[in-house]
């Protein structure tokens, strides 16, 4: 079963992007992955790693002779829209360049950096914004249990892809899964995951599953171990030293790690200094890559690595 957020969207769109786009049939929106902004040219809808030009009566065209073209001021619109009209409340958000909206969809923003101190301040002039769209999967996760059995994905995954290899929906549906059987700790610092709305998921995580919703993965893995004595941490997106050092923390309090990072291949996964560390001390002990494109999803790879000396 696909659940998509796509309709959620339509409500920070004006007239002029709201109305093709809610012609757009079923078939169509339950595949779309992305729909880009950029003033000055065509709204396009991304499907299996193509983009479509959305057409006024509701139909997408790989080359159309006319679409519907993007002025500053539906990007005005749009963009304080996704902001709720007020910047100040979603500028932490802004200054990492995106902002979630309702259904776990996060708007990428593209535009001007203003600086202060060395460091983002703000993104000022929007020209791009890039609206990925969330589904729910259900079972999604099922061919990689068949794969590397349900052992291996309670614990020590490292799950690698390009963006908009379906990371964050396959981490939904394990957490799904295996939530059913285990205390299960998700750590949604983009909200992307659950979809945290009001305290509830707006995804089906799982029974036994607690979200920390918009904490710094660091401190959000030191509260879940701390207060909620989870038997497996799910987190998007590693990157940091912190957060590497909070997940070695965790071999010492018995929770097990799956976990996603950005990488082209496994290997290039453990270049990246802080996934060694990991991969070196037994947090890890299978990779997988997914398939990116119309290969979306799919497994390409798997590494299996030895358990972390006693």
């Amino acid at each position: 079963m696909v659940r998509s957020s796509f309709a959620k969207l339509l409500a920070y769109f004006p007239d002029a992007l709201r109305l093709p786009l809610s012609r757009l049939p079923e078939t169509d929106t339950v595949r779309l992955m992305e729909l880009r902004l950029r003033i000055g040219r065509n709204l396009h809808a991304v499907r299996q790693g193509l983009e479509f030009a959305v057409l006024r009566d509701g139909t997408l065209r790989r080359e159309p002779a006319e679409g519907i073209r993007i002025t500053p001021q539906i990007m005005d619109a749009v963009f304080k829209n996704l902001c709720s009209h007020s910047l100040h409340s979603v500028q932490h958000q802004i200054r990492q360049g995106f902002v979630t909206v309702a259904g776990g969809c996060r708007a990428g923003l593209c535009g001007t950096a203003v600086m202060q101190g060395g460091s983002i301040e703000t993104i000022r002039g929007i020209s791009g914004i890039n609206l990925r769209i969330a589904s729910e999967r259900t079972g999604c996760a099922l061919p990689l249990i068949d794969r590397i059995g349900k052992r291996a994905c309670t614990g020590g995954l490292l799950l690698t892809g390009q963006p908009a290899s379906g990371k964050t929906t396959l981490l939904r549906d394990l957490a799904r899964i295996l939530g059913a059987e285990l205390r299960v700790c998700i750590l949604d610092e983009r909200s992307e995951i659950a979809a945290v709305q009001n305290g509830i998921p707006q995804f089906d995580v799982g029974v036994q599953t607690d979200v920390f919703d918009g904490y710094p993965k660091a401190d959000g893995i030191a509260a879940a171990v701390r207060v909620m004595s989870p038997q497996l941490l799910i987190c998007d997106e590693l990157g940091d030293a912190d957060e590497a050092d909070r997940l070695l923390q965790t071999l010492h309090a018995g929770v097990q790690i799956i976990a996603s990072a950005h990488a082209s291949s496994i290997a290039e996964a453990m270049q990246r200094p802080q996934i060694a560390r990991l991969m070196a001390a037994g947090i890890f002990r299978t990779a997988v890559l997914l398939g990116s494109g119309t290969e979306c999803g799919s497994i390409c790879a798997v590494q299996h690595f030895q358990e972390a000396a006693s």
